[in-house]
């Protein structure tokens, strides 16, 4: 619910909202389209999703995902 009212309270017009979350297993279940409906007017970036764990993987995971989204070259 924070994240909701976080949304629901600032204008995301024209803003990228990139979306991550960590999980035992459920990785995004609704939280994208919730997203969508509270942030209309904001471009929905490719979500991270990464298992509690991360592995050994992940330093790599998260610089593909913020090159994927333009963030870094």
């Amino acid at each position: 619910m924070p994240i909701a009212s976080f949304l629901e309270e600032y204008d995301f017009s024209g803003k990228l909202i990139l979306p991550f979350c960590s999980h035992g297993g459920g990785r995004f279940g609704q939280s994208l389209t919730a997203i969508a409906k509270l942030a209309p007017d904001a471009e929905l970036g490719e979500g991270l999703s990464v298992h509690y764990s991360g592995g050994s993987e992940l330093p790599g995971d998260v610089e593909k995902w913020l090159k994927e989204n333009n963030i870094i070259q």
